[in-house]
């Protein structure tokens, strides 16, 4: 959100928090559950004991299909280490969130971004869930 941030209201930081953090957990637990018959390979971690941020290289590998390169930027903190961003062959979620949210609010305000995120949230509740068989 970057400067958004500091000009949204308290309720508006805690309703976008709220929207953000169900829609990443529904994309990556649907991106997770379509996983089938892939093999992540973890590369070696180059860190330095003390390092306060690092990369978390791996590649995910299925026959017939060329490797995806998902690293993971992470940073120490109190409570832990903690994810901050997810790189696709190199591309930045954070970033291309940034972006997105960005042009949402110079086109509708925070108050439409709130909007937009809850309404991508309850597509996700309308759609009908997988059956098994």
């Amino acid at each position: 959100m970057g400067a958004n941030w500091r000009r949204a209201s308290p309720e508006q930081r805690e309703q976008l928090v709220r929207e953000f953090k169900t829609l990443l957990v529904r994309t990556y637990s649907s991106a997770l559950a379509a996983y089938r018959d892939q093999v992540i390979e973890f590369k070696p971690l180059r860190a330095q004991v003390g390092d306060a941020q690092v990369t978390v290289r791996s590649e995910v590998r299925q026959s017939g299909a060329q490797a995806v390169s998902i690293d993971y930027e992470m940073e120490k903190t109190a409570s832990g280490w903690k994810v901050y961003d997810v790189k696709i062959s190199g591309a930045s979620l954070a970033a291309t969130y940034r972006d997105i949210f960005a042009e949402e609010v110079r086109n509708h305000g925070i108050e439409g971004l709130i909007d937009s995120l809850s309404s991508k949230n309850h597509q996700n509740d309308a759609r009908p869930a997988a059956v098994n068989t």
